[in-house]
């Protein structure tokens, strides 16, 4: 195990800190860069790493001392990637941990569009091969929010299988003043995640990757935008919607994706009766249950067919074709 701790142009005592443990521990690496924020320090970290295996652990968090031992227990000549489970941590006292993500058991599953749906795409709960991160160039968008995001889908097309880890052991530190609790409105979040998403659509087409016909990137943009619909005021939902639907008009991705009901619900419209069939209830009946209740098809602003999706979400479940 190496342990490579980059000190990214912190101006308190860290830089003696972290020495003092090199000192002590020959497998502790320390790096000292001028500021460059989260992404630059994680990129910088993965361009030192010289083991078969990488992982990350942020600033404020830490980890249970057997998490990796065990992450490694479910790893086969196959799996690419190593999830495990997460507790959330307070710094206020008297607040008990809960769970953030957690496995029922241990088991290696083939990476899939369906499989990556339900998981977090965060990068400090899983261990990555390295040899899928140099073959293919992968890093943190530099200079971005939501660096995360950026790193998962990239690196998820590549990866042949995952290994799911029943263990808990990484602790996701909660504290006013960071990232996450910085205090944006909801439309500058979706806002940055956009900004995310023409980051990996370059890397996509660096790569030869058919953005329209993309399984991955289709599937970040739409749960990106479920995710996003949910958390934002309503009267912030029609904005949300003309912001992805012109991060799909930029990308040329219409009238590609305009058939799918993923897109068609940022896609605009008028009148409050097409807005809330077609925006609200598809969105959340999506979003809870993988399906919308009904599909509405407009051409010029006018209705053309409905169709009534539950009995075929049955018929899936089922099995039953058409």
């Amino acid at each position: 195990m190496e342990i490579l701790c980059v000190d990214d142009g912190s101006t308190d005592e860290s830089p003696s800190i972290l020495e003092a443990y090199a000192a002590r521990d020959s497998r502790i690496k320390v790096i000292r860069q001028q500021n460059g924020g989260l992404s630059a320090a994680r990129n910088t970290a993965l361009e030192h790493a010289t083991g078969e295996w990488v992982a990350g652990v942020d600033s404020d968090d830490y980890l249970d001392g057997d998490i990796f031992l065990r992450a490694m227990s479910c790893v086969t000549e196959e799996v690419d990637m190593v999830a495990f489970g997460v507790r959330r941590v307070w710094d206020e006292t008297g607040v008990e941990p809960e769970i953030f993500e957690q496995f029922p058991a241990d088991q290696v599953l083939p990476m899939s569009v369906q499989q990556a749906a339900g998981m977090h795409v965060c990068f400090w709960n899983k261990i990555w091969r390295r040899s899928v991160i140099e073959e293919h160039a992968i890093r943190f968008p530099h200079g971005l929010v939501h660096e995360d995001d950026g790193f998962f889908y990239q690196f998820v097309p590549y990866a042949r299988k995952v290994a799911l880890c029943a263990a808990v052991g990484y602790n996701y530190m909660q504290r006013q003043g960071s990232i996450v609790h910085s205090g944006q409105s909801g439309l500058e979040t979706s806002a940055r995640y956009v900004r995310v998403m023409h980051f990996v659509a370059d890397v996509y087409a660096l790569r030869g990757i058919n953005l329209a016909e993309s399984p991955w990137f289709q599937l970040f943009v739409s749960r990106v935008y479920a995710d996003r619909y949910h958390v934002v005021q309503p009267g912030e939902r029609m904005a949300l919607s003309g912001l992805f639907h012109t991060l799909l008009q930029e990308l040329k991705l219409l009238p590609a994706w305009e058939g799918d009901y993923r897109f068609r619900c940022m896609m605009p419209v008028r009148g409050w009766r097409r807005c809330f069939l077609s925006r609200y209830l598809n969105t959340e009946l999506w979003r809870v249950f993988g399906v919308p209740l009904w599909e509405v098809e407009y051409r010029h602003g006018k209705v053309v067919r409905q169709r009534f999706m539950l009995l075929r979400f049955i018929g899936w479940k089922l099995g039953i074709n058409g």
